[in-house]
């Protein structure tokens, strides 16, 4: 197994200094991170455009305990891109500056079209509003899964496929079948979900085609919030997802999982996240999660529209705590929390594993249990999550100089054993029970466990992309959300979209214009534009 990358170790505490990029002329600015009432602020100044402020996570206690958990990934090599040299690492460029990456692709994002039935004000890849039409063919789609499986040294596992609206693309069928056949173990799709509303025959055939997952765009519960952010009421259109879901599951046995994403804007719908928890546990045979994106601000804007706009994701942790009840600041940890984990099993094992190398300040998460009587408990509450991720990487160091490293494993069980917290176990459950339940979670009979104990159990999570008055240089370098071009190149998502961004770039040299596209292609132009005409009962 390769060892641990440590020349780019995250610097922790605070002052800081880090790299970030001027919001007005994309110049690459030295930036400060700092603590001010108790909150994280970003001071960067060009020389052209002055002093720019944000503030980076709105709570300095939490950013400081998310540092604890930092780990630095492996690097990343693609041997399908010819731009690199053999056995370099894949690298982007801000302002001309190089950054080479350290996580590998822990999800990895396809889009297959910027066409979209929608026109939403907040939609972060601006689809519908360029002069060209960016759809890779099916035989560049495979070509671009193919670079993913052959990433060094290790191998992408999960690809999602976007957009635009990636249901409307030609083969989207089809090109869910080739990443099953590749061996992606998890495909998912991003979607406004009006495809999957009005035809339940495309649902189908992309569940059979091997659809994990669906990733719903879910605003909210009431058509005031989609009015805002997507012009158009859209409620209904997610519970029909849900409802086909759920006939196909009874129809067949089995039906794509659902992840409901709101993009949070404050004064917008963040006065809504208790009610989608709510949401969510009221469908939770077909919904498994909440993943919280609060929004990427893009474009020029001002001091104060910014100041009243931001929402980080401490802002998160305290509104979902306070709407629903059920979590304390405690019970969320960033995604790097679960990086001893993959490290250990690819000792064990010997190879290497998609570990959650992510940057500690990227993303947060829980799992929150529910049992029959309603009572909710976060999964922190069972286990000591700090004492159990410092003892695996102990026992993990150890085993990587050891002959019989499989002997490590009985090592492994005692520190398991030694974490849990017994009196917080729900209904009088023991630590052997605990234990046998947890390992069946974490396997494909997962379901099965669950439903012998009557319990539901729900993720939720919080991911905040980057832009340009946020953007750190160092978060891109920990970026797991990659994307993969037609010509075979890995970007991270928050250079694609901001910062840099690659996305012009890429779709203006794979496009073609949007008239000659409609003259070869006026089948699905005219069912694109039937597609947009808002029904009568979805207009403002």
């Amino acid at each position: 197994m390769t060892s641990t990358m440590q020349n780019y170790a995250v610097k922790k505490g605070l002052p800081k200094q880090t790299r970030s990029v001027c919001p007005e002329c994309g110049k690459i600015l030295d930036a400060t991170l700092y603590d001010k009432g108790g909150k994280v602020f970003m001071d960067k100044t060009c020389p052209e455009h002055g002093k720019f402020c944000d503030v980076y996570w709105s709570d300095t206690e939490l950013f400081l305990r998310a540092e604890e958990f930092a780990h630095d990934g492996i690097g990343l090599r693609n041997p399908m891109d010819k731009n690199l040299k053999e056995g370099e690492n894949v690298h982007v460029f801000v302002d001309g500056e190089r950054v080479d990456m350290l996580t590998c692709s822990a999800l990895a994002n396809i889009d297959l079209t910027n066409r979209c039935n929608m026109n939403c004000p907040i939609c972060f890849a601006n689809a519908n509003q360029q002069g060209y039409i960016y759809e890779p063919d099916y035989e560049t789609l495979t070509k671009m899964l193919d670079a993913l499986r052959a990433e060094e040294p290790i191998k992408c596992t999960a690809v999602q496929f976007s957009g635009g609206e990636p249901t409307i693309h030609p083969d989207f069928v089809k090109i869910i079948k080739a990443a099953k056949d590749k061996k992606f173990a998890q495909v998912q799709v991003a979607t406004n979900g009006i495809t999957f509303a009005r035809r339940y025959d495309i649902l189908k055939d992309a569940s059979a085609a091997g659809l994990n997952s669906i990733y719903l765009s879910f605003d909210g519960l009431t058509d005031d919030i989609y009015l805002q952010a997507r012009d158009r009421k859209m409620f209904q259109v997610k519970i029909d997802v849900i409802t086909n879901c759920r006939k196909l599951k009874e129809e067949t046995g089995v039906c794509p999982s659902i992840v409901l994403v709101p993009t949070v804007v404050r004064g917008m719908n963040d006065d809504q996240i208790g009610d989608m928890v709510k949401f969510a546990f009221d469908n939770a045979d077909i919904v498994r999660g909440i993943n919280f994106q609060p929004v990427a601000f893009t474009g020029r804007m001002t001091r104060e529209e910014l100041e009243k706009g931001r929402f980080t994701l401490p802002d998160l942790i305290e509104a979902f705590g306070e709407q629903t009840g059920y979590t304390t600041k405690d019970d969320w940890y960033p995604v790097p929390v679960v990086a001893p984990i993959s490290d250990f099993a690819s000792i064990i094992l010997n190879e290497n594993k998609v570990t959650f190398t992510t940057h500690p300040h990227c993303g947060v998460a829980t799992y929150v249990f529910m049992d029959e009587n309603g009572k909710v408990t976060p999964f922190p509450r069972f286990i000591n999550v700090k004492e159990f991720t410092k003892g695996l990487e102990e026992i993990a160091a150890k085993a990587e100089k050891a002959t019989f490293k499989k002997l490590y494993a009985l090592k492994l069980l005692k520190l398991l054993d030694r974490s849990i917290i017994e009196e917080n176990l729900p209904g009088g459950m023991n630590k052997k029970q605990f234990k046998k339940m947890m390992a069946s979670v974490m396997s494909k009979r997962s379901k099965t466990a669950l439903a012998a104990f009557s319990w539901k159990v729900m993720f939720f999570g919080g991911m905040h992309f980057q832009d340009s008055h946020n953007y750190d240089v160092e978060r891109v370098r920990r970026c797991g959300v990659h994307y993969v071009t037609p010509d075979c190149q890995v970007i991270p998502f928050c250079a694609y979209n901001g910062g840099p961004e690659y996305r012009n770039e890429i779709e203006k040299k794979f496009s073609v214009p949007l008239a000659e596209w409609k003259e070869k292609n006026k089948k699905e132009a005219a069912e694109l534009e039937a597609a947009m005409v808002v029904p009568d009962d979805q207009k403002a």
